[in-house]
């Protein structure tokens, strides 16, 4: 009967316990022959099931943080996990320390325990001290009273409980089928004696890894920390040490900070403060630990790299002090973290030296960056670029000329970068110099970008991720996929954006520029919920900076204003203001963050209605018109402006520069924003063909939002289309023509083109198109010959 009902019988059972038992085993093996079975494993929970279970347990939600920690920890097992949780709230705690082994889940793994023999169980018990995974040879030579045969015996019983397992692909090797059994074993031994198995397990670890422990040293690190109080730190920093410095090669930047700082804890030394370092070792300690926070822009790390500095400076040892100076750490905008230290070095150099003009590049774009002093920068560039180019170092030079690029595009000098381009294709076509390829590349697809020139950023976008991932620097890796982010919002590309904000910000998840794109992504497709998270990240950010001159008070300023005309939303427009006015009093700020903040300024003014002094920030915006801000056109805030001051004509001035950018560098998603203020300036004007212009521009945003499925503001250009007025005009055209597309149909009938069309009626040619398009679609002409034959019989011509 059941073979011939619609009926579902679902069996489950343990793995373990099933494959102890010879009765569900041969069940299984008959269930397995029928066609209608099917067998499923069930896994741990995902990431995201552990958000939605701790919520659904603790009725709220868990950071990020947090639910990482949950899930490592209990590798998403429901049971495990709604213990921890109920552990975690009957702690009043968030998680914040070391996770613990609730009770029920002792008791449960105690079960499963108490079927092993005594042996098994101590043998097992030392080896959680190993850590999940253990080898055994030397397990066996730490349990040096049971003999390789009985241990093989004890790990087979193991085995058969499935409380180990063999390591996938590794012979002698095995590993806790979960961490909360080799938890539970570790918890059941004293401190004491856990210390001495600590111990011992690293001395046995330092004889079989010989002379080349260096693959080892996190783990050799690990048990030399817990066995400190019995055999001092000697071997604890040496090896965390060791491990730190192979985790920066391996740019495990994370690591290195956790390795480094354990070896500086050890020596009783501050992380992050002016202590000089007392020895070489804690020197070493100081600039690894630099280095590993530069890298992943962690507040400390021109502290740490000054204090390693100055100990190899006063101990006389130029070459590494000089090391220090040179590392790559990007400069502190609006904060002095490198300058003062590359000032130093040179001193210790000649002059002449190719030890000088690494020197001397560095500090040229420090001096561009942290100073903004653009005349000293570039003379500094150019000193260390002519010591390069007569002593023939190709790889130097590219290097200083990608900090001249960086430099130069950050004074708004986008044309000198440009220029320099071929000279660098050259040099690349020579040398193998990725970093300053993908550097330079960042600088070049900005200056492009800025200037509306999709024929300059478009050749440099191909293969620049690839080239940015063989860089290996997590710094240029997160420039590189926020310029393409840039980019792909500019033209639409949502799915591409959130791709490449995601891998940015699983790389540097505090990255302000990428956190801002993000958040107009999802606010422009009509996400406010996904937009605001991002938001209040970007938010989160400048408020830790405090008093700060950095992108993310840049980005705050211009990217409030810009998600208000989406939204309508001006919460956080104060807050926007603040960030402006801290750059705007900073005499160093550089050019391109100044421009910023005039720019983000003037927008919140004008949504504010407070506009007093707005138009010095016209003034000082005027002469950069043409050009593209990083998510918005200067022309579209000078545009605002003129329009909120009553020079309406020039307002339609600016209105119409933007447009041209946007459809000759196919910026899509911004048509949409600009047709409205375009046409809203339009219909203020009211002159003659204003209203039918208006009405196309709606149009042609409308159907732009709609193919790119900006939900926000299809409603908004929806609702300015029924609002347009009708044309003035009492008599009414054939085929139902606008006053413009009667215009534009006289000239087609002279012959004239799309480009002298749009001179002469000074509109633009993407608008001209536009106009041709509905003429076709109203007269029913297939081209322009039969529209022009329209005109003549309807007497347009």
């Amino acid at each position: 009967q059941i073979g011939d009902s619609r009926l579902m019988i679902l069996l489950t059972s343990r793995e373990a316990e099933a494959a102890g038992s010879p009765t569900v085993t041969e069940t299984l093996a008959q269930l397995s022959r029928l066609p209608a079975f099917r067998r499923h494993v069930l896994g741990g929970l995902e990431i995201d099931d552990v958000h939605l279970f701790f919520r659904s347990e603790a009725g709220q939600d868990a950071d990020a943080g947090l639910a990482q920690s949950l899930h490592a920890h209990t590798e998403g097992n429901p049971f495990f996990l709604g213990e921890v949780i109920r552990l975690l709230a009957s702690q009043g705690s968030q998680g914040d320390g070391e996770l613990g082994l609730p009770q029920g889940v002792r008791e449960v793994i105690g079960q499963r325990l108490r079927r092993l023999s005594d042996r098994c169980i101590q043998a097992l018990t030392t080896a959680s001290v190993v850590g999940r995974e253990f080898d055994f040879r030397m397990l066996g030579t730490v349990l040096d009273d049971i003999s390789e045969i009985d241990l093989l015996e004890l790990l087979d019983e193991a085995l058969k409980a499935r409380l180990v397992e063999d390591t996938p692909g590794q012979s002698d090797r095995y590993q806790f089928t979960h961490a909360l059994v080799q938890q539970t074993l570790s918890e059941s031994l004293s401190a004491s004696r856990k210390v001495r198995l600590h111990a011992r397990i690293g001395e046995v670890l330092e004889t079989l890894y010989g002379d080349r422990p260096e693959n080892h040293a996190a783990e050799l690190a690990h048990h030399f920390s817990q066995a400190a109080p019995v055999l001092g730190i000697e071997k604890l920093v040496h090896y965390a040490l060791m491990a730190g410095e192979r985790a920066l090669s391996a740019y495990a930047h994370e690591e290195a900070v956790a390795h480094f700082t354990q070896g500086l804890d050890a020596k009783q030394i501050a992380v992050d403060d002016d202590t000089p370092a007392p020895d070489e070792e804690s020197a070493r300690l100081l600039f690894g630990i630099g280095r590993a926070q530069a890298s992943i822009l962690r507040r400390g790390a021109a502290q740490n790299l000054n204090r390693a500095f100055d100990y190899y400076a006063q101990a006389g040892d130029v070459p590494k002090a000089v090391e220090v100076a040179r590392f790559p750490m990007a400069p502190g905008v609006g904060r002095l973290r490198v300058t003062g230290l590359i000032s130093k070095a040179l001193e210790l150099v000649p002059p002449d030296s190719l030890e000088a003009a690494v020197l001397l590049s560095r500090y040229g774009w420090a001096l561009g960056q942290e100073v903004g002093d653009y005349d000293r920068s570039m003379a500094a560039l150019d000193q260390a670029l002519a010591i390069a180019q007569e002593q023939g170092d190709q790889v130097l030079e590219m290097w200083i000329r990608a900090n001249s690029a960086e430099v130069n595009f950050f004074n708004l000098r986008h044309q000198k970068v440009l220029d320099d381009g071929p000279k660098m294709r050259e040099l690349g076509r020579r040398v193998k110099n990725p970093q300053s390829e993908v550097s330079y590349g960042i600088s070049a697809m900005m200056a492009g970008y800025a200037l509306g020139r999709k024929e300059d950023f478009e050749p440099l976008l191909d293969g620049s991720i690839d080239l940015a991932v063989e860089a290996r620097d997590q710094t240029l890796l997160t420039g590189t996929l926020f310029v393409n982010s840039a980019l792909a919002y500019a033209s639409g590309r949502w799915p591409l954006v959130r791709d490449l904000t995601d891998r940015g910000l699983a790389a540097m998840p505090a990255y302000p520029p990428l956190l801002l794109t993000r958040a107009m992504c999802e606010y422009s497709c009509g996400d406010r919920a996904k937009g605001g998270e991002y938001f209040e990240r970007l938010l989160e950010t400048a408020r830790h900076r405090g008093q700060g001159t950095g992108l993310e008070f840049a980005c705050v300023a211009q990217g409030v204003p810009l998600i208000a005309e989406v939204t309508g939303e001006k919460e956080h427009i104060e807050a926007a203001i603040r960030a402006s006015n801290a750059l705007l009093s900073f005499p160093s700020a550089t050019p391109f963050l100044i421009q910023l903040a005039r720019s983000g300024l003037a927008m919140n003014m004008l949504l504010t209605g407070e506009t007093s002094g707005i138009l010095d920030h016209y003034k000082a915006l005027e002469q950069y018109r043409g050009h593209w801000l990083a998510w918005a056109s200067v022309d579209q805030v000078l545009g605002q402006i003129s329009r909120a001051t009553g020079d309406i004509d020039r307002a339609v001035e600016h209105f119409e520069g933007a447009i041209d950018i946007c459809r000759s560098s196919e910026y899509q998603s911004y048509l949409p924003r600009l047709g409205l203020s375009y046409s809203a300036t339009l219909l203020e004007r009211d002159t003659k063909g204003d209203r039918e212009l208006a009405a196309a521009l709606i149009s042609e945003g409308l159907s732009m939002a709609e193919e790119l499925n900006m939900g926000a503001l299809v409603e908004q250009l929806t609702t300015a289309q029924g609002e347009v007025p009708t044309s003035r005009q009492t008599h009414s055209y054939p085929g139902g023509l606008t006053q413009r597309e009667a215009d534009v149909i006289r000239l087609i009938a002279r012959g004239k083109t799309d480009r002298e069309i749009a001179d002469e009626l000074i509109i633009a040619i993407r608008t001209v198109t536009t106009h041709v398009g509905n003429i076709l679609n109203k007269t029913g002409a297939a081209n322009r010959a039969e529209a022009a034959s329209f005109a003549t019989r309807h007497g347009l011509d």
